[in-house]
């Protein structure tokens, strides 16, 4: 009797470690880095499975977590699908406007180490909630897409893809960047970016620092993948009111089966299309779509 109750207790627990399983599905959680205390949102379907993948999603300039957590709708995709979401909170500069330290020129003197910041609280998080380590992604709006861009110069190693949208990369960052480990890339950006321009600022005319264009920038990282092939086809326009449609670029290297995929939107401005802007697509979704071929 005593050896079939401690059968049955091994079993019970044994279940428990399988699906470890959380009650709770949002947390609005701290993280000390460097002596700063941090903000993050942190949802979890409830009985999340262990080794289970997350995204990682960036704000823009101004903006928040919570805020990005209501339009790109990644809770609802992450029920569905079975992963976990972080919502890091940036800090704020002199002006009182939160940011992700990426180098404009106007924060030279903050010293605020994001990069870092965000590493650490992946490594917290998969840790702490049992994630996989081989299954990290990251997405970001604006200066979060910026930021996607600067941690896969720095640490490439981390994240298994990357979505950036409607960010650019600085100079600074590709006299920095390492390629060796490049991972796959779905950039999304609008023609008609009245905040950041599609065709660069190199002579840094709008003060955030000089940027080269975004086809430079989506050419840099096709080279870098050493993809071969490129196929271009125009998404079905489904909504007429938004005055703009999107071209899908593919960049692929088929050996390795990683790709630089481009939605340009044609007459697009600076936006998460499916939130608001285009409205022929729901961004989120196929972001989750484009990070779910990379799973491992």
């Amino acid at each position: 009797m005593q050896l079939k109750t401690y059968a049955i207790t091994t079993i019970l627990i044994f279940i428990v470690t399988a699906c470890y399983c959380q009650t709770s599905e949002v947390v609005f959680g701290n993280y000390l880095h460097k002596g700063i205390e941090r903000e993050y949102i942190y949802f979890s379907p409830t009985n999340l499975p262990i080794n289970s993948p997350l995204i990682v999603a960036l704000h823009g300039f101004t903006g928040n977590a919570e805020t990005i957590m209501d339009y790109s709708k990644f809770n609802t995709l992450a029920k569905a699908n079975n992963f976990a979401v972080v919502y890091p909170q940036g800090t704020k500069d002199k002006k009182s406007n939160t940011f992700w330290n990426v180098g404009y020129d106007f924060h030279a003197d903050i010293k605020t180490d994001d990069v870092d910041f965000i590493v650490k609280l992946v490594d917290h998080l998969q840790k702490k909630y049992l994630l996989s380590a081989q299954n990290i992604f990251l997405t970001g709006m604006s200066n979060g897409g910026e930021m996607c861009y600067l941690l896969a110069c720095r640490h490439p190693d981390i994240f298994s893809a990357i979505a950036p949208v409607a960010g650019m990369m600085l100079d600074g960052f590709f006299n920095d960047c390492d390629t060796n480990n490049t991972m796959p890339i779905f950039a999304t950006f609008g023609t008609n970016d009245v905040i950041t321009n599609y065709d660069g600022d190199p002579n840094n005319k709008d003060g955030w620092g000089a940027y080269q264009s975004i086809p430079y920038t989506i050419d840099f990282w096709a080279n870098a993948l050493n993809c071969s092939s490129v196929n271009i086809d125009t998404l079905p326009n489904k909504s007429l009111k938004d005055s703009s449609f999107i071209l899908r670029e593919q960049y692929l290297n088929a050996k390795t089966k990683k790709q630089v995929l481009f939605y340009k939107v044609i007459n697009g401005g600076h936006d998460w299309p499916g939130a608001w802007g285009n409205m022929d697509i729901n961004l989120s979704d196929d972001i989750w779509s484009f990070f779910k071929q990379y799973k491992k």
